[in-house]
C-alpha cells in the first residue's frame, strides 16, 4: 500500500504512485493508494482525477488537523481489510504512521527518499523525525545518489538501501519541434511549484541580466504573492507569462527555449524528464541527482546553486552550442524508463516477501 500525506494538488511523487499499479502483476502485487489530505482541500480532486486516468486503487482519507486518530484509525482498517504485506510511505509522516502501525498490523515498511527540504523550521523539523524513522524501515529507496549516500550516513545499511531513478513512459513524451518565433527572444520556462525551495525567484533574479528573455512560469504555490511582488520590483512583471496551475504541462514545453530548473534542492526531477524526452534543451541546477541525469553536463547546461550571478553568461554559452536533444531523448528511453523502474521496485518487493504472497503493496 503507497501512503502519501498530500496538500493541494499534489507533485512529483504523486506522478510516480499513481502510475505504478501499471506496470506491475496485479495478482501478484494488488496495489492499494491511500492519500491523506486536509479537509476542504479542493486539490485532492486533480489528484482523484489523476488516479482515474492511471486505473489506480486510490483511497483519500480526509484529516481535521496534524493529529487526527480518525484518519489513522482508517489505515489500520485499511491495513487489515486488504491483509496489507507491504507499506510504503513516501513522506516524514507516512514513514512515521507506517512504524506505529506495524505495531497493530504485521507488515513490512518500505520508503522513498524524494528528497528533503529545510526551508523553516517546521521542515527543518519534518527532515530529522524522517531521518529518524527511515532508520526503522526494513528497506530505503532512493532516487538520487546523493541520497543514497545521506541514507548510508544515516547508518541505513546497505542490504536496507536502494537507488531506483524517478522515471516516465516516453511513449507520453514524443518528441516534437517547439514553436517557431520571429525575433532574437529568449523564451525561458519553469515548470512545478511556487515553494522556496524551488527557487523561481532566481529565475526572476535572471532576467535582469537578460534583457531579451521572457520567462514562462508554470505552476503555483504558497510564494505566488512574493514572487510577483518580487518581479514588479525588479520592472521585469510585463517579461513573464504566469500560467498557473496546469493539469497537464506537455503542451507548455512547446514554448521554451529552454527549461531552467532554479531549484535550491531536488531529489531527481520529473520536469527535466520530461522535457528531455521532448526535446527541449535544458538548464539546471547542481543538486540532487541532477548531474548524474544530465550525464554530468553532456545532455544539459548544469548550473552552479551558489552562483546565481554566473547563471546569465552560462546560459548564452550553451545557447550557441546547445546540449544534443536527441541524445537526450535516447538517454531518457535507455536508462530512465517507467518500465525499467517498476522492475527494480519489485525486485525489493520480493526481497521482502515470498513470491507467493498475495497482498497489497506498493
Amino acid at each position: 500500500m503507497h501512503v502519501r500525506v498530500v496538500s493541494g494538488s499534489g507533485g512529483g511523487p504523486d506522478k510516480t504512485i499513481l502510475r505504478s499499479p501499471r506496470y506491475v502483476d496485479p495478482q501478484r502485487y494488488p496495489m492499494l493508494c491511500a492519500y491523506l489530505y486536509p479537509m476542504d482541500d479542493p486539490g485532492i480532486e486533480t489528484i482523484r482525477d489523476t488516479a482515474r486516468l492511471h486505473g489506480a486503487d486510490l483511497v483519500t482519507i480526509p484529516e481535521r488537523g496534524p493529529i487526527d486518530l480518525s484518519a489513522v484509525q482508517q489505515l489500520l482498517q485499511l491495513c487489515r481489510q486488504h491483509r496489507v504485506a507491504i507499506w510504503h510511505g513516501h513522506d516524514y509522516k507516512s514513514d512515521l504512521l507506517g512504524l506505529m502501525l506495524r505495531k497493530l498490523h504485521p507488515m513490512k515498511l518500505v520508503t522513498t527518499a524524494h528528497g528533503f527540504t529545510r526551508e523553516s523550521a517546521r521542515t527543518r523539523v519534518y527532515y530529522h523525525v524522517d531521518n529518524l524513522a527511515m532508520r526503522g524501515y526494513d528497506h530505503v529507496i532512493a532516487v538520487s545518489p546523493p541520497l543514497l549516500e545521506h541514507c548510508r550516513k544515516l547508518g541505513i545499511s546497505e542490504h536496507r538501501l536502494s537507488y531506483v531513478p524517478n522515471a516516465i513512459e516516453p511513449a507520453d513524451y514524443a518528441f516534437a519541434r517547439r514553436k517557431k518565433r520571429g525575433g532574437d527572444d529568449l523564451h525561458l520556462g519553469v515548470i512545478g511549484r511556487f515553494s522556496v525551495e524551488k527557487g523561481v525567484d532566481r529565475a526572476i533574479d535572471l532576467l535582469t541580466q537578460l534583457p531579451q528573455a521572457h520567462l514562462h512560469l508554470v505552476g503555483d504555490g504558497p510564494r505566488r504573492d512574493a514572487l510577483e511582488a518580487q518581479a514588479r520590483r525588479r520592472d521585469v512583471f510585463d517579461r513573464i507569462t504566469w500560467h498557473g496551475w496546469q493539469k497537464d504541462v506537455r503542451p507548455f514545453y512547446a514554448l521554451f527555449d529552454l527549461l531552467l530548473l532554479p531549484s535550491h534542492t531536488e531529489g531527481l526531477p520529473n520536469v527535466l524528464l520530461e522535457a528531455m524526452a521532448l526535446g527541449v534543451p535544458v538548464a539546471a541546477t547542481d543538486v540532487g541527482g541532477v548531474s548524474e541525469l544530465l550525464d554530468r553536463g553532456r545532455l544539459g547546461v548544469l548550473l552552479d546553486p551558489e552562483r546565481s550571478e554566473q547563471w546569465a553568461p552560462t546560459i548564452r554559452s550553451a545557447l550557441h552550442a546547445p546540449p544534443d536533444t536527441t541524445a537526450a531523448r535516447q538517454w531518457i528511453e535507455q536508462r530512465y524508463s517507467f518500465a525499467a523502474r517498476m522492475k527494480k521496485i519489485c525486485d525489493v518487493y520480493d526481497q521482502l516477501t515470498q513470491p507467493s504472497v498475495r497482498a497489497i503493496a506498493a
